[in-house]
């Protein structure tokens, strides 16, 4: 209609405004995600899992749509007998492995972006041929609880010996 004004200024004109509230913006300032002004994390999947292996440590990974304040799990498979390293010491987070969960926590408010990458590493007794994870919990910036999914588990390198110890070194005799 050539009696209006279009979002340019032009009489006439047919430039729109578009989802972003951007004046022939033609959604440029949309992520891959479809999020305005977003920096794409909004549709990473919220996930922990388990990453890389060896005799004596195992790497937790995240992926995250929102900033984690905390987070909680058990591994199966596996005994933690300590934790390091990632985004949750980067960010300041106490982690405490207890004989139940692993807990990890900022103290001071910090909290680890939203993102994905290694949220931290895990030393191991191993006592399965596979870890798993289990009773995830997480919770995001304002203290609220968040649905995370856990990954698949992963294979340990985990020979028995005939005492059925993982690893152990105990063989039968002639007897």
């Amino acid at each position: 209609n050539d009696c209006e004004q279009d979002c340019a200024g032009d009489w006439g004109g047919d430039a729109l405004v578009d989802d972003c509230g951007v004046c022939n913006g033609g959604n440029a300032d949309q992520d891959s995600c479809g999020v305005c002004f977003g920096d794409g994390t909004s549709c990473l999947p919220n996930l922990i899992s388990l990453g890389a292996a060896t005799d004596s440590s195992l790497e937790v990974l995240y992926s995250s749509s929102t900033a984690i304040s905390g987070f909680q799990f058990s591994l199966d498979g596996a005994t933690a007998t300590g934790a390091s390293g990632g985004a949750a010491e980067d960010a300041g987070f106490e982690v405490s492995v207890g004989s139940v969960a692993v807990l990890g926590v900022s103290f001071t408010g910090n909290t680890i972006a939203a993102g994905e990458g290694l949220l931290t590493v895990l030393d191991i007794e191993i006592t399965s041929n596979s870890a798993c994870l289990s009773g995830v919990v997480v919770s995001d910036s304002s203290g609220s609880g968040v649905d995370f999914q856990t990954g698949d588990c992963v294979d340990l390198n985990c020979e028995f010996d005939c005492a059925g110890v993982c690893n152990g070194d105990a063989v039968e005799d002639e007897c």
